[in-house]
This record gives structure tokens, sequence and C-alpha cells, in this order.
């Protein structure tokens, strides 16, 4: 990951270098570091779009049940301070907070304070196993204690977290029994399910 800053940069150092930076610049604040989190893009492929959405429906759908946790959601680089001192802010594609302190988007400041209980990343063809891996130890190490990687072409899910190795969950499986989202039963295969059943076309 590129880094933009030569010394311990604030958060007011970061929103300043976020709004002078190019439109789809993907920056974060880790460990005093102003860096590119991810390639720079002013659009996402449709696949990553659709996948993106869809979870974002099948997560809200759970949490709207009155039998599930208290919380709530956030996709399309969402921001959110991951830690403090130093401070740590990063965008993510799609998290879940939960916690009756998280029943309302936050409004001041305009970020989500705290980690997330859940931090997906939706793969794109940019990214790299290095890049990957850097987002994984830093979400873990700032208390996420579930990270989700979805590839799209392979259709796959890689749920890590804090404790165990990474699982790996193909269209066949189901994510359900994580005691850390109460209550989610997510097939696989819903993620990339289509409302026609005439076939299922291969993301591009």
């Amino acid at each position: 990951m590129a880094t933009l800053s030569t010394k311990p940069a604030t958060m007011e150092d970061f929103l300043r270098a976020e709004a002078e930076a190019p439109e789809g610049t993907r920056l974060a604040l880790i460990d005093g570091e102003i860096i590119e989190w991810g390639a720079a893009m002013t659009t996402r492929n449709a696949w990553h779009s659709f996948v993106q959405a869809r979870l974002s429906y099948l997560l809200f759908r759970w949490l709207d049940d009155p039998l599930s946790p208290i919380g709530s959601l956030g996709s399309g680089e969402v921001r959110c301070r991951l830690s403090r001192d130093p401070d740590q802010i990063a965008g993510i594609d799609v998290a879940v907070w939960l916690g009756k302190e998280f029943e309302v988007p936050p409004v001041d400041p305009p970020f989500y304070d705290a980690p997330p209980t859940l931090a997906v990343e939706i793969l794109s063809p940019s990214d790299t196993h290095e890049r990957i891996v850097d987002k994984v130890r830093i979400y873990l190490n700032s208390g996420v204690p579930r990270v989700w990687l979805i590839d799209v072409e392979l259709r796959t899910v890689t749920v890590c977290g804090p404790d165990f190795e990474p699982v790996l969950f193909n269209a066949n499986h189901t994510i359900d029994n994580d005691s850390m989202l109460p209550g989610l039963v997510l097939p696989i295969a819903d993620l990339f399910r289509m409302k026609s059943s005439s076939g299922q076309p291969e993301p591009q």
C-alpha cells in the first residue's frame, strides 16, 4: 500500500488529504500514516456492485428481524475509525455494527467511531494477495471479530477471525451458527442469485 504521509498524521490531516485526492482514490489512516487503501477507481464493475447490493439487502433483512440483535449496517466504503492512539480510519465495502449504541447511524461525528462486528471486503481484480493480507491484519488487530472476503469470480466467502484459521465457504455452503452474528443464516449461493431461474450467468 502506497504511503502518502511522512509524519504521524491526525484525523484532520486524513480528512484534508481525502478532500484533495483525485476522484476515486481510496485512502485510509493506519498507524499514523495516510495510505492508499485500495485501487483508485471511480466506478465498480457490475458484478462487484451487484454482490455488494445483494449482501447489503440480505444483512438488512437479518437485522430487521425482531429476534435479531440491534445494530446497523453501512456499505459503499463506509467510513469507520477502527481505533485511536493512533487514529486508524478506513472505508469498508460492507460492515455491521451490533449494539444499541449503533441502532441509528452516527451524525456527529459523521462516521462510525468504533470497529464493526463484521467487515466485508469484496475483492477487485486489482487486489493483490499482499494488499488483502494487510487489510485482514489491520481489521483483526483493531478488534474486528469477523472479516469476510468475497471472491466474486470464484463465488466464495473466506471467513477470518482472531482465534481461528480462515474458513472458505463456497456456493454449496451456508454461514450460520456464528456467535458473533446471532441468528444470521446466509446461504452463499444467495449472494449471487438472480431473480430469474433461467440460469446463472458467470461474473465477468
